[in-house]
């Protein structure tokens, strides 16, 4: 198992940050958000260090290469919203929706996403660095062209889920939900070094136009 570090995160206030810091400042400092509606935000390069996010709406929300560092989002809605070009450095995302989000071209340090769903979320074009996703819903998202150095799946849903040009090497789909993934070719190295189980390997053999009799 791949360790991640959490986010280095001062004692939680008893009152909450005033949202309106997310709208004005360019850069925010242990700052703690409870409720917040963020949906209407847009701005770009934004920095964000050590931070608390719990039960915050981002849905339909743009940060555009924003910088987050030692974050914590927890019950978060990030549907649809537009991260793009983000850097993520030890963040954290717990029982949060990101159904639609684009975080593509993004950079990601120590960075965890549990018990998320993630249907359809884009990472298109991104480096991972340390990253764990577990216990997640990322049917149909996008990883294509990624990289990934030191990064783990554990129990996620990637049924439909598209890898055009990442190499998967030294990853392990075994106890996840990989029916109808998607690769540019079988032949080339997106699959090599991957590790799956069994019976996962028959799914991937249909990718072959292999049938297997029983």
């Amino acid at each position: 198992m791949i360790e991640i570090t959490g986010p280095q995160l001062p004692p939680e206030p008893t009152s909450p940050s005033n949202p309106l810091l997310l709208h004005e400042a360019e850069e925010i400092t242990e700052a703690v958000f409870r409720g917040a509606d963020f949906t209407t935000l847009c701005r770009e390069h934004l920095s964000i260090q050590s931070g608390r996010f719990t039960g915050c709406h981002f849905a339909g929300a743009s940060l555009l290469r924003s910088q987050w560092s030692d974050v914590l989002f927890r019950n978060c809605d990030f549907s649809n919203a537009d991260l793009s070009g983000c850097s993520f450095h030890r963040v954290q995302f717990v029982d949060c929706k990101l159904s639609g989000t684009n975080l593509s071209e993004t950079t990601g340090h120590h960075l965890l996403f549990e018990r998320c769903k993630g249907e359809y979320v884009n990472f298109a074009f991104s480096r991972f660095r340390a990253v764990r996703f577990s216990d997640s819903r990322l049917r149909g998202s996008v990883f294509s062209d990624c990289r990934f150095e030191r990064g783990e799946f554990t129990v996620c849903d990637l049924s439909q889920a598209e890898f055009f040009g990442t190499r998967l090497c030294g990853l392990s789909f075994s106890d996840s939900e990989i029916h109808g993934i998607r690769v540019r070719e079988i032949g080339s190295l997106e699959l090599k070094g991957l590790k799956i189980n069994a019976l996962q390997a028959v799914e991937l053999a249909r990718l072959l136009g292999v049938e297997i009799e029983p």
